[in-house]
């Protein structure tokens, strides 16, 4: 049975998919970004820089925990709720 999970992005990773919150099935964090990319490609270039590694400023929280070290290959529990936090700029 697929892994169900709640996604939650905020900022440019909430306008460049047009809404906040969507549900999919995903059994890694690695299974979250791809679906999210797959979704609309404008999001790898705001996760990942040009050498293919996950921008320092993206933090990823599952169930509210930040991941310090982030694994993409982490495995997700279904109902888990996943946190996209790219850090916002501003003065």
């Amino acid at each position: 049975m697929p892994t169900k999970v709640k996604v939650r992005v905020f900022h440019e990773l909430r306008t460049a998919l047009g809404q906040g919150e969507l549900e999919l099935e995903a059994d890694t964090l690695g299974d979250v970004v791809n679906s999210l990319i797959s979704r609309k490609h404008a999001v790898k270039e705001l996760i990942f820089d040009s050498q293919g590694k996950v921008r320092a400023y993206t933090t990823f929280y599952v169930n509210n925990s930040a991941q310090k070290t982030l694994d993409l290959s982490r495995k997700l529990n279904d109902g888990d709720l996943i946190l996209l936090v790219p850090t916002a700029a501003g003065g």
